[in-house]
């Protein structure tokens, strides 16, 4: 079984062969994204995901979140056989085909073998439901915390020693490590390569313990322009946008608005090369932008006919 990703999604994908009970290596390739990720599947299930939830990986990532030390991972032989091994090993799983599930460009390729055992047993099941739990618990935190901007802060000296002692996972230490009053939740959940959504959970938690603090959002450009987009005031968001544009000019979400402002403001020829900027960072988009670009164009044309 071949395609490409255009055509078929990986979850279409994955639901045939878990269906079918089909047992192989699913092969999943993108031309800007280099190794390949291998799925190795048994009856249906995903039993290993390579390289991205392999050994190595792994251990990488139980070091650089202190639940083992550099000596643990070389000496001890047993240890991505424990438990915490394991959670960890299916965390990055899940992360690694959530992504793939979101491609739009590139192919998979499915070698039928014999059955083989592997350190994981996932289902497709599995996975809509963990990326259906993540996203609901995303849309319940983003209002709260003014959609994930809020800097977290230590609290003052004396309101900390007046606080309880409470009991921190391990999670918890990582996030004071790495808090500054500067970065916000957002940046924090990615300097952290955890997800957002249990970094925003545990910074409240750390909030209630009166350790952290959330102090208002910076100055957000993007955010402010869609909210200027929402109330249709055009030239207001593209002047947003290019000032945001001009600091950063691979954000591509920034070119996503903008073409969507200069449409607003009848400025179609605008709108297309911001879109085809943004088709150019993402690429991953590239359908959706292609669609915009020719309705502007169709916009356009109908305008020119109107006045002829």
């Amino acid at each position: 079984m071949h395609g490409p990703l255009s055509e078929i999604g990986l979850i279409e994908v994955l639901q045939l062969l878990e269906r079918g009970k089909r047992s192989g290596v699913l092969r999943v390739s993108r031309s800007d994204v280099d190794p390949p990720c291998l799925l190795r599947i048994t009856d249906g299930a995903i039993v290993a995901v390579e390289p991205d939830a392999g050994d190595e990986a792994t251990r990488r990532a139980l070091i650089d979140r202190h639940v083992i030390t550099s000596t643990d991972a070389r000496d001890d032989a047993e240890v991505l056989r424990r438990p915490r091994a394991r959670a960890m090993r299916t965390r990055l799983a899940h992360r690694a085909i959530t992504a793939m599930l979101h491609w739009h460009r590139g192919r998979f390729d499915f070698q039928e073998t014999a059955p083989a055992d592997g350190a994981l047993s996932i289902s497709t099941d599995d996975l809509v439901f963990a990326l259906v739990a993540a996203e609901t618990r995303r849309v319940e935190l983003a209002p709260v915390l003014d959609e994930f901007h809020v800097v977290p802060a230590f609290v003052p000296a004396d309101q900390l020693a007046a606080g309880a002692v409470p009991a921190l996972v391990p999670l918890d230490w990582r996030i004071l490590d790495r808090v500054d009053g500067v970065r916000d939740l957002s940046e924090l959940a990615a300097a952290l390569d955890e997800p957002l959504e249990e970094v925003a959970e545990r910074i409240q938690s750390l909030c209630a313990a009166t350790i952290l603090e959330l102090r208002p959002a910076r100055s957000n450009p993007l955010l402010a322009a869609r909210m200027a987009l929402e109330a249709r005031r055009y030239e207001e968001a593209a002047r947003l946008l290019r000032d945001r544009l001009a600091a950063h000019p691979h954000d591509a979400e920034s070119w996503r608005a903008l073409g969507l402002a200069e449409i607003g403001a009848g400025r179609f020829e605008d709108a297309i090369d911001a879109w085809r900027s943004w088709q150019q960072d993402e690429p991953d988009r590239r359908d959706e932008a292609t669609a915009l670009m020719q309705a502007a164009r169709t916009m356009m044309e109908a305008l020119r006919d109107a006045r002829d």
